[in-house]
């Protein structure tokens, strides 16, 4: 018997959460051969049966969802976004957005959760954000407060300072209230930014361990600094944040926890620091200063099965950046496409980390709309756009698939329960009109999206808004 889904609350979830979804084509993220004609049970928001829809008793279990001709996906997955938006805060329109939403951060960390989860991605990792809002966000997401892509967060980036240190927008200060500036910076550093760099060794090591112990999902590690001014032809430089053995001791400490180790950096150099402290996860370490990286450190990095977050640009996105005279299009160059290239060759666990983040009216409208199509940081369509500038570099697309559900939740040590369409794992689904494998462009072709075993009322989403408002609207209470 056929179940209609059933009507939606208030959040834009479904409350039924006992079903089964018949007659679809399976592509459950392992990377094997698409099973199809087959049915998945779902009940009590996990998955508890995957049977071929021609032995499924539709007598002795959940009613029925008739999706013949459609597949069935795990549901996405992003390994680096900013809910806060990152990459608008290191330079025009950061003052304004940090200013206007400073009493709202939870409800527009809750917005981009819902862009993400109206556009599949079940599940993010906020690699960087202001540390107590984004916590707070994910906790009133798991609690059922609000719906929106489930969160990991890892606060700041330890070692780096905030939106308005050289590390980001220093040059905003010339220009703002210091007592803004300093409220904002503390916010964002947590304890953990760059004066951690001053400190003796054992007040160093303390001030770490009560970060890893604060509430934080994983860590991340400025391996290399973040000095922004210096991204440019002429003064091409990066320095290392901390001496190798506080490096090793972040790695053992955040291990013992049982979190995450994540590393950034922006030269081989660091990749190789952080290939030999074991991180489970490089966030773009493709980027390199245009440096080739050595053959033998991307075979380590594979072997390792390092999670290896990539953020590319299409071809044509990137000539558009630097036509405008943004200096973002540089990063598409051709060393770096060839250590994607490279990667993706050596069977690296390649996957997606787009950087995205909520990005405001104004800065969007500064951009024309000559820059709107593929750019890479516009959160809900992101991880469309890093599947189509990947494929181009070699990434098959089965490849695709498993980088945007697999690969990701393997890096990050949560693939026994989601990542993959599995009996026993959270109900995290994609329902899909036509074949991803046929077309990668497919996977944006969306029929319906579950979490936990709710079904998702994409048109609900986001609400309220908050960033995505009209121009000039009242930030909600």
């Amino acid at each position: 018997m056929r179940q209609d889904l059933c009507r939606t609350d208030e959040r834009g979830s479904h409350s039924m959460s006992n079903f089964a979804l018949s007659g679809v084509t399976l592509i459950d993220g392992r990377g094997g051969t698409p099973a199809e004609n087959t049915t998945v049970v779902v009940e009590d928001g996990s998955i508890t049966r995957i049977v071929p829809s021609s032995q499924y008793d539709t007598s002795a279990g959940p009613q029925v969802i008739d999706a013949a001709g459609k597949w069935l996906l795990p549901g996405y997955i992003n390994g680096n976004i900013h809910l806060l938006d990152g990459i608008m805060m290191m330079g025009i329109g950061g003052v304004e957005y940090l200013s206007r939403y400073e009493g709202s951060f939870v409800k527009v960390i809750e917005e981009g959760a819902q862009l993400t989860l109206r556009n599949g991605v079940t599940t993010v990792f906020d690699t960087w954000d202001a540390r107590n809002p984004v916590l707070e966000a994910r906790d009133r997401i798991n609690a059922g407060a609000t719906i929106g892509s489930r969160i990991f967060a890892a606060g700041n980036i330890v070692g780096m300072g905030g939106p308005f240190s050289p590390d980001f927008n220093f040059a905003a200060r010339q220009s703002i209230s210091p007592t803004f500036a300093n409220r904002i910076d503390e916010l964002f550093a947590a304890g953990v930014g760059a004066d951690l760099t001053l400190l003796q060794e054992r007040e160093f090591r303390a001030r770490f361990r009560d970060y890893v112990q604060s509430g934080v999902d994983m860590v991340k590690v400025a391996i290399s600094d973040h000095l922004t001014a210096h991204l440019n032809p002429v003064a091409l430089r990066t320095y290392h944040t901390f001496p190798e053995k506080w490096v090793r001791m972040m790695a053992e400490d955040t291990r013992a926890a049982g979190l995450p180790f994540l590393s950034h950096t922006l030269a081989v150099p660091a990749l190789e620091l952080a290939t030999d402290v074991d991180v489970d996860v490089m966030i773009h370490p493709t980027w390199t200063y245009n440096q080739v990286i050595p053959d033998e450190l991307v075979r380590r990095i594979a072997e390792k099965r390092i999670g290896v977050g990539i953020q590319p640009l299409t071809d044509d996105y990137s000539g558009r950046l630097l036509a405008h005279g943004n200096f973002f299009g540089a990063m598409n160059s051709p060393e770096h496409q060839k250590n994607e290239r490279n990667f993706i060759d050596a069977g690296a666990n390649v996957m997606v980390a787009t950087d995205a983040g909520c990005t405001s009216h104004d800065v969007m409208q500064d951009l024309g709309e000559e820059l709107h199509e593929d750019r890479p940081w516009t959160l809900g369509v992101d991880h469309f756009t890093w599947v189509k500038a990947l494929r181009t570099r070699g990434l098959s697309a089965m490849g695709a698939i498993q980088a945007l559900t697999h690969n990701v939740a393997d890096a990050y040590n949560k693939l026994d329960t989601i990542g993959t369409v599995e009996v026993g794992k959270v109900a995290d689904l994609v329902l899909l009109n036509a074949d991803p494998l046929v077309d990668s462009e497919n996977l944006s072709d969306i029929a319906a999206i579950y979490k936990e075993g709710l079904a998702v009322d994409r048109s609900a989403l986001p609400n309220p808004r908050v960033v995505t408002a009209p121009t000039g609207a009242p930030v909600p209470n």
